[in-house]
């Protein structure tokens, strides 16, 4: 394993250009038992000489999306959640 972090750098820029890929996942407990599982992948192709900033800001976007989705789903789920009562409310008029 060692070795083959020691050979990398080589490969690399052997080839030129790398594909660089990432992911970021989030799991949101909504009580009861339950949960939700938010995910995004991400690929891109670059220069070797930009692979870590490419890296950096391909994560980055994954994080921003899933993080995004989470905000949404709570902000459905506090709507659903909140009409119940707000019928119940304009019943008692």
């Amino acid at each position: 394993m060692q070795d083959d972090l020691l050979l990398l750098p080589k490969r690399v820029q052997l080839h030129g250009s790398v594909e660089i890929c990432r992911s970021f996942s989030y799991k949101l407990n909504t009580g009861q038992y339950e949960s939700r599982d938010f995910f995004c992948s991400q690929k891109a192709t670059c220069g070797a000489e930009d692979a870590e900033a490419t890296s950096n800001l391909v994560y980055e976007f994954c994080k921003r999306e899933v993080l995004r989705s989470v905000r949404e789903y709570l902000a459905e789920l506090n709507d659903q959640r909140s009409k119940p009562a707000a019928v119940a409310a304009s019943g008692r008029r």
